[in-house]
């Protein structure tokens, strides 16, 4: 279950942030030319945003940091506030079971028909979504947290490498959104 919500995660967010630096080729970040992409790889490729994300640049991202990302990434069209189509792509895409409720309703607190950064802070408040990045339990995501939170959700089949069906597989959902 953890796998499939931290996939559902992913496939939210990189949809505007790695659009931005993916390879125009599978094999554009294959370093070893073995036909598949390995943490390592993933890292070098992925890293280009880190300090987009990382916004007082100490090399972590606080739960702050972490819930403000993502805000951004359903914020779709960028104006401050989530309304119930993008909530819904993104909860249909990303939350899974991390929202007690996947109802729009119940995170707009004030019912003004948007989700503001303080409605999704206290909707996010109480969920297992950062700790389950934080997989050393220090209150913080390092870069290689992110990464291989995120390269996990990719790799489908365990086998610890991204094949180039997997990567095409995600990448098609990223350049529709």
């Amino acid at each position: 279950m953890k796998k499939l919500i931290l996939l559902l995660a992913f496939l939210f967010t990189v949809s505007s942030s790695f659009l931005s630096c993916k390879a125009t080729d599978y094999a554009d970040y294959d370093l070893d030319d073995d036909g598949l992409w390995d943490s390592d790889e993933f890292g070098e490729a992925y890293d280009e945003n880190w300090t987009t994300w990382d916004a007082d640049a100490d090399g972590y991202l606080d739960d702050d940091e972490f819930y403000d990302t993502y805000y951004g990434w359903v914020d779709a069209d960028d104006d401050d506030l989530i309304d119930e189509d993008e909530w819904n792509e993104g909860y249909n895409n990303l939350y899974g079971d991390y929202g007690a409720v996947g109802d729009f309703g119940v995170y707009d607190i004030d019912n003004d028909g948007f989700i503001d950064d303080d409605e999704w802070f206290e909707g996010w408040n109480d969920s297992d979504w950062f700790n389950d990045y934080d997989l050393d339990d220090d209150g913080l995501v390092d870069n290689d947290e992110w990464d291989d939170g995120i390269f996990d959700i990719w790799d489908e089949d365990d086998d610890a490498f991204w094949d180039e069906n997997e990567y095409t597989a995600y990448n098609t959902y990223y350049d529709t959104w």
